[in-house]
């Protein structure tokens, strides 16, 4: 327990010295892989808690039409989905980072995230229309942080230079693409599967009542 406090505690570190932060995840094993993914599930309660609890102004939501586990599944995939499209692309790019450590990189790189949406949703409650634009700039300030922790977390762990990895994640998106696609293709495959079993099923039931009567 003592361990994982201390690692929860060096990602304030991380973020503010990502070079040096993220060297000593990759070579020291200063991250974790749990604590990457409390801040992940974290971003996406607080995704919930945005739609529903931010002030008037800036909430457009129906809480009445608002499926929590959806809201957090939608904001957990797109990390998971980089996560693979980035290893995938690394590994033919000569990258030195695992997926593990990739996962790691993208967990802590939330924490600017989660800590710029939360000062939001307190600041929701009392702005006026006005002043909604100093809430939109708090949440660009720590999505911005989250690109350049990223950036300098997979440019670290995979041991590249710059334009190699502003390669590589040009190359990622693509690869995104490709898993989106095929997980549509296997979404849409599955529909297809599911009504025709429940056709058959109403089929035969049909059938068997017409034998038995």
């Amino acid at each position: 327990m003592k361990q994982f406090w201390e690692k929860l505690i060096y990602s304030r570190y991380v973020i503010f010295h990502p070079f040096d932060g993220f060297y000593e995840i990759k070579f020291r094993d200063r991250g974790d892989a749990s604590i990457a993914t409390l801040f992940l599930l974290v971003n996406g309660l607080l995704a919930v808690v945005a739609t529903q609890y931010s002030g008037f102004v800036v909430n457009h939501a129906n809480p009445k039409h608002m499926n929590s586990l959806l809201i957090v599944f939608y904001s957990v995939l797109p990390y998971l989905i980089f996560v693979v499209g980035n290893y995938s692309t690394t590994t033919l790019f000569e990258g030195k980072g695992t997926m593990r450590e990739i996962y790691i990189v993208l967990g802590y790189a939330l924490v600017p995230v989660i800590a710029t949406q939360v000062m939001a949703i307190v600041l929701s409650q009392f702005i006026t229309a006005d002043e909604v634009p100093i809430y939109s700039l708090l949440l660009a300030a720590g999505r911005l942080w989250f690109v350049f922790l990223v950036f300098t977390g997979l440019n670290t762990i995979h041991d590249y230079g710059f334009l190699k990895n502003l390669v590589t994640l040009a190359v990622t998106g693509f690869a995104i693409g490709v898993i989106l696609f095929l997980i549509l293709l296997a979404y849409s495959l599955i529909q297809e599967l599911v009504a025709f079993v429940q056709l058959f099923t109403r089929e035969a039931l049909v059938r068997l009542e017409g034998w038995l009567l």
